[in-house]
């Protein structure tokens, strides 16, 4: 055998040895990169719009983002079924030392417009963020990593009504489940302590539904139902007579024992009528009784001398 033929042989040997230890080393080589922090990027594949995947629709969907496996970028996606609104709502979880983390999360509608942009991380672990939304258009929600790690659940839908969750013994303020003051109603005979939150025996007062209601001006507070109506129109007794009142001239004043007869320039056609009572402006004393009615004149009976009634005097009858 030739030098040259010992030497291919050995570098034949030499080349197997090396392919048959490649697949093992490779395996080898991924695993310390892995360890060493060297990224292999989009592990689960939702690094894009295009390949989002949909909210769960019956539970929270849990992900995570991590900078040493390269997880930096989630995509999700919604589909209302009518227009109104909508609402995106996330966690960020303690899960694998998630102070750490510090991302971004940004909802999108189906042309690329941003809608909305809020900070993911301890320091504001919850995101609650409401949009509008259009029936049967696509919404997107983008989780994207700036440093860290962490795990998080997120759910986008319709908006959730915060008071579902309140029991018998809470009342919802504000968007909020607070304990109702005694636990809820007393029994009978017993009324609710709120100082010391507790039922003591008396007898309940009757609400006053105006007590915090202010109207507008012209209008009060009904008590029955605590809503504002217009304040009814009120007439003093005086100026109600005045308004109703036949006002005349005294064309005529003739003596008559102790009075006078006195001749009005209104009757029939202005509602005079035989019995009503009147009086002669600025004479006192001078209160008359209508005797006599014509369609245009009348006739009245006064207790005062003719003399006493200059002629023009201005009267007034009360129906």
């Amino acid at each position: 055998m030739s030098r040259f033929q010992g030497f291919d042989f050995t570098a034949k040997l030499r080349r197997s040895c090396l392919a048959t230890l490649a697949g093992p080393l490779l395996l080898v080589v991924l695993a310390l990169a892995a360890c060493s922090g060297q990224s292999i990027r989009d592990p689960d594949n939702d690094e894009k719009k295009e390949k989002s995947r949909p909210f769960k629709a019956t539970e929270p969907t849990k992900d995570n983002l991590n900078e040493v496996i390269g997880d930096r970028e989630d995509w999700r996606f919604w589909v209302p079924d009518k227009t109104g609104k909508g609402e995106l709502r996330v966690e960020v979880s303690k899960w694998e030392d998630s102070s750490t983390l510090q991302a971004m999360v940004t909802i999108f509608d189906e042309a690329g417009t941003q809608l909305a942009q809020k900070p993911m991380n301890q320091a504001n672990p919850t995101v609650r963020e409401q949009f509008a939304v259009e029936g049967a258009r696509k919404y997107y929600a983008r989780f994207k990593l700036v440093s860290g790690k962490g795990e998080y659940i997120a759910e986008m839908s319709e908006p959730l009504d915060p008071c579902a969750s309140c029991t018998d013994k809470q009342e919802c303020q504000e968007g909020k489940c607070i304990d109702k003051p005694c636990g809820g109603p007393c029994p009978d005979g017993m009324i609710c302590n709120r100082e010391k939150n507790e039922c003591i025996k008396g007898k309940e007062k009757p609400e006053n539904k105006c007590e915090s209601v202010s109207c507008p001006k012209g209008e009060m507070c009904a008590r029955s139902s605590g809503k504002c109506v217009p304040v009814p129109e009120r007439k003093d007794s005086g100026e109600e007579k005045k308004d109703n009142a036949i006002d005349c001239d005294v064309f005529e004043a003739q003596d008559a024992g102790t009075g006078s007869i006195l001749k009005l320039s209104a009757g029939e056609n202005k509602g005079v009528k035989k019995g009503m009572s009147g009086s002669v402006k600025g004479v006192k004393g001078g209160s008359f009784t209508v005797t006599e009615v014509y369609p245009t004149r009348s006739k009245a009976n006064c207790k005062v001398p003719a003399a006493k009634v200059p002629s023009g005097s201005k009267a007034s009858i009360r129906p």
